[in-house]
């Protein structure tokens, strides 16, 4: 009796397991149906391209041809964007614009969905918004210098070190044909140059930024009025040659006179022993100087053989003889030290001063010359010999 009281008990306990495992078995075809589980297939890529109070998500569907429908949603599932997908021939990408919005960095769910209206599984991607605040905390890059070059229509602009997102600068100009134009410096770029402006107009520029490569907007700040300086341009020194007169100091030097004019600034011209002296050369032109722009010899700043007080003077027509007929004094020049230091002392503010070239502005209105004799009166060392290290000659004089 005991025993079958036994397996009367486990069979009951056998029967319960049975019915409670069907049980179970239904509820999960309850919940799942009679079919496997199956979900959309999702994008295969999604690019997000940041923007101006908006984002573009750019996306590569995949493959599955009963993909017809995507979602986008953010702010925790209260806002979304759905977009019907249609099937191209080719792989499809699809582009995704959400304006609108707030700035702030966004988390995006997406879900793809078939024809029976069953989604995919989330895809999350994040991204940055832009707006005002972006906006304001940005300026325009900075023009260190502003100068013509050998033409009146080119222009050289030095730009300083770009700022933080600076794709390049915006300049809007009056073209020489009349109309208006844009050209772009890029950020890249320290000096650039101009060749196709109205010589007569002046500028404004901007500067553009992209907060992300991949954005999909640009931002700007205010354009900038730019005034271009008075029309001045340096002469070609490739023109220049010696012209020695009878009365003119030479040299028994390695530094002859057209080292004044190859750009090398270690080197230059020395004359030989005599006081005061003068020299000549040919331009190779006939035009009004403006200005000269001398560098004294680097070896030598403020003291020996430099020049401290001497005359330009200029002549269409020299006389053969190495007279002074046919010349017309065009100034007087004295070369000047910024600390003000006596004699031959100087500062690192003077050596920097004189590495830079000094200018010696002329006055208006004087003739066109062709030739050029500079007459050295005193050096900074009262030497009995001058030296100069390089020597630029510029004009006002618009081209023909």
């Amino acid at each position: 009796m005991k025993f079958k009281y036994i397996v009367e008990c486990l069979a009951f306990l056998l029967g319960i397991a049975a019915f409670s495992s069907c049980r179970k078995g239904d509820e999960y075809k309850k919940f799942f149906g009679d079919g496997e589980l199956i979900y959309a297939s999702r994008v295969d890529k999604v690019i997000v391209h940041p923007g101006n109070r908006r984002i573009l998500l750019s996306t590569i569907l995949s493959d599955d041809p009963l993909v017809s429908k995507i979602k986008v949603s953010w702010n925790e599932g209260k806002d979304s964007l759905v977009q019907t997908i249609i099937r191209g021939p080719k792989k499809d990408a699809l582009n995704l614009m959400i304006n609108n919005l707030d700035e702030g960095v966004y988390n995006f769910v997406m879900h793809t969905y078939d024809d029976k209206n069953r989604s995919s599984v989330a895809l999350n991607v994040s991204g940055t918004v832009y707006g005002e605040s972006y906006s304001s905390s940005l300026g325009n890059r900075r023009l260190k210098a502003l100068k013509y070059g050998a033409g009146e229509n080119i222009l050289n602009f030095s730009w300083a070190s770009p700022n933080l997102d600076d794709i390049g600068v915006e300049l809007l100009y009056k073209h020489k044909d009349g109309t208006m134009r844009t050209k772009m410096f890029l950020s890249n770029k320290v000096d650039t140059t101009l060749t196709d402006f109205d010589a007569n107009t002046n500028f404004r520029y901007r500067t553009l930024f992209k907060p992300d490569s991949n954005a999909v907007d640009t931002f700007s700040v205010a354009y900038v009025e730019l005034v271009v300086p008075g029309f001045e341009r340096e002469l070609d020194k490739s023109k220049f040659k010696e012209y020695v007169l009878p009365t003119d100091a030479t040299t028994n030097h390695g530094w002859v006179m057209p080292n004044m004019w190859d750009g090398n600034y270690d080197n230059g011209f020395a004359t030989i022993n005599r006081m005061p002296q003068w020299f000549t050369f040919d331009t190779g032109v006939l035009a009004s100087p403006s200005k000269f722009k001398i560098w004294q010899a680097a070896d030598r700043i403020y003291a020996q053989e430099n020049m401290r007080k001497f005359e330009i003077w200029g002549s269409d027509k020299p006389a053969p003889d190495g007279s002074w007929d046919n010349w017309t004094k065009l100034a007087s020049c004295e070369s000047r030290k910024p600390s003000g230091l006596p004699g031959i002392e100087k500062n690192d503010a003077d050596i920097a001063f004189a590495k830079a070239g000094e200018d010696f502005v002329l006055s208006e209105g004087l003739p066109k010359v062709r030739y050029i004799r500079i007459k050295v009166l005193e050096t900074w060392g009262k030497a009995n010999f001058a030296t100069i290290g390089e020597l630029n000659v510029y004009t006002k004089d618009r081209n023909k």
